[in-house]
């Protein structure tokens, strides 16, 4: 439903469950915990436990959601929210931060792997699609779904990285979009000390394309956004409709430089939630990985999540060539990780 228009039978009900929910969330806000119990099973659930940082495995440390003081996370999204161990024996060491991708009934799932992955020093980051459409989650329809995600991670042992609809640009109106982020946000910082909330965008139309997506029409705002994540890949050698991707980026001049100012203009950190290399440019210029991420710890990025799936992509992005895997070996024994 577009901003603006008629709101359907039931707001009242909405608007008397969302001021229940935000009184929950003064609570917290101040410091304490409540014991909820669930409509739909009647399970007490006890919120905002006590949060701590840390050190990572480079000397620097961590807040209580995982910002590292100095740094950069360097994991990868594997397969289909595949178990990494294949990929951290190739690349001779656990993956720092590990990106997963969930459909809205599969929060008990994505709960479970991140607690395999703080197991394994591994932060997790996940994404989210939605039970609802935008619009309804910006007017409060989702929010026990929401603030039962926010509940279960704040029982980990550690810190989770969330987003919601990542890539949103194309699929929908832009003001809904960032309303519901807005909504989002305070609910799930409020009830989980440890989650960081990041808001995940491709980066192509924040820069050079639509500009009902740029920056200033999509950001989130009057709200905390932890961590600004962006999707940029090396897409040389890669067909894109009947033409084949001649360009060469250079993503440290052209990308990194100009989020990075953004962000901090912002105050926000940044970093990147998907990245990749074609076969056809790691080619022409073998040891891109490193450069990339070089480029992006030049600019203050503080995650580098390669993207080593076949997955929603018919680029040869994969980790498959074992020169490729040095390349990324490399840069993964720069970057930092949780104490397992």
């Amino acid at each position: 439903m577009a901003a603006g228009s008629e709101r359907p039978p039931g707001r009242h009900r909405r608007s008397l469950r969302l001021v229940a929910l935000l009184a929950v969330l003064v609570v917290l806000a101040v410091g304490g915990a409540v014991a909820l119990t669930h409509q739909d099973d009647d399970v007490p659930l006890r919120i905002g436990p006590e949060a701590h940082g840390g050190v990572l495995s480079n000397g620097c440390t961590f807040s209580p959601r995982g910002l590292p003081t100095c740094g950069a996370y360097v994991g990868a999204a594997y397969g289909g929210n595949t178990d990494p161990a294949t990929l951290e024996a190739e690349a001779g060491g656990p993956l720092g931060v590990r990106r997963t991708f969930w459909r809205p009934t599969q929060v008990a799932a994505a709960v479970a792997t991140a607690r395999e992955d703080l197991a394994a020093g591994r932060l997790p980051w996940i994404s989210f699609k939605l039970p609802l459409s935008w619009d309804e989650m910006a007017s409060g329809d989702g929010d026990e779904w929401v603030l039962g995600i926010a509940t279960a991670l704040s029982r980990l042992p550690g810190p989770v990285w969330i987003a919601f609809h990542h890539e949103p640009e194309g699929e929908g109106d832009t003001e809904d979009w960032r309303r519901m982020q807005e909504h989002l946000a305070p609910i799930v910082r409020a009830a989980a000390r440890n989650v960081a909330f990041t808001v995940i965008l491709t980066g192509f139309h924040q820069l050079f394309g639509d500009p009902d997506w740029s920056l200033e029409e999509a950001w989130p705002r009057d709200t905390t956004v932890d961590v600004a994540a962006f999707d940029i890949y090396t897409e040389y050698g890669t067909v894109k409709g009947d033409r084949v991707v001649s360009e060469w980026p250079d993503l440290g001049d052209d990308w990194f430089r100009p989020l990075a100012a953004w962000a901090r203009e912002e105050g926000v950190a940044w970093g990147l939630a998907e990245t990749g290399v074609t076969d056809e440019a790691f080619a022409r210029e073998p040891g891109l990985i490193g450069e990339n991420f070089a480029d992006l710890r030049a600019e203050g990025g503080i995650a580098f999540s390669y993207f080593d799936s076949p997955l929603n992509t018919p680029a040869s992005y994969q980790l498959l060539d074992p020169a490729k895997v040095a390349d990324f070996a490399g840069v993964l024994a720069q970057g930092a990780r949780l104490p397992s």
